[in-house]
């Protein structure tokens, strides 16, 4: 069968054999698609840094009669370096890498998940953005584009005013009809997400808060939406956060 090229970033990888590494690289075409680059943990492998996580190029793989292909090649556009080379930036773009697979899944294409996860990787490599902004937008962009947009305008039960947010529900609502779990909202931090939910992926960031607090209270949000969502915990964000107290 000839050699097919995808254009896509590593976003997942795992040690294969003794010398081998299974990657799951995140395609434009095919959503994430699995292959094994054979020799890779070698002594003599070459052009390593290819297929190292987080890798974005033009992958030249070569199907089986499986699911799982061989990497043969890839021509690298960005390597994201600063992102290997920071462990905070690592542990967190490991966690952002984590919850968009829960979501997606293998073989799912979706070109506008693909550029919001390419720009959050680019912007941790290259931009100066505080984690709990980066983390906190691309957790509530990500559920908004796969099918987990909230409602963010009136109470989900009676149509009265959005005084809390619920996650298990998806939705704001009000002070009748909260329940214990569900987390305080004001004019400033709906605004916020209201933003974050509808705007183009490139300027998902563009943005200034003043008040921490905001931040602080749409991270508790965000991350137990995701978690709730997903309906499972990521070991990744556990590291992270234990990175961030080192």
């Amino acid at each position: 069968m000839d050699d097919l090229v995808y254009r896509g970033i590593i976003i997942k990888q795992a040690n294969y054999g003794d010398a081998h590494r299974m990657l799951w690289i995140f395609t434009e075409t095919d959503g994430i698609v699995k292959a094994v680059r054979y020799g890779i943990r070698g002594k003599k492998t070459s052009n390593a840094a290819a297929f190292q996580l987080f890798s974005f190029a033009d992958f030249k793989l070569r199907p089986s009669r499986g699911d799982i292909m061989t990497a043969v090649s890839a021509d690298v556009i960005d390597g994201f370096y600063p992102v290997s080379e920071d462990i905070k930036k690592l542990s967190l773009v490991t966690y952002l890498s984590d919850i968009t697979f829960a979501l997606l899944g293998e073989a799912n294409p979706d070109k506008r998940i693909l550029a919001l996860f390419l720009n959050a990787v680019y912007a941790a490599a290259y931009r100066d953005e505080p984690w709990q902004k980066l983390k906190t937008v691309y957790e509530l962009k990500l559920m908004s584009m796969g099918g987990f947009m909230p409602r963010l305008d009136n109470c989900t039960v009676c149509g009265g005013g959005a005084e809390y947010f619920s996650c298990d529900k998806g939705s704001v609502v009000c002070r009748e009809h909260h329940s214990a779990g569900d987390i305080k909202t004001d004019d400033a931090l709906l605004s916020l997400m209201r933003y974050i939910c509808v705007c183009d992926v490139k300027k998902m960031l563009s943005f200034t808060v003043a008040d921490d607090e905001i931040f602080s209270r749409l991270n508790e949000i965000t991350e137990k939406y995701v978690r709730l969502q997903c309906d499972m915990e990521f070991k990744s964000l556990n590291y992270f956060y234990a990175i961030c107290d080192m």
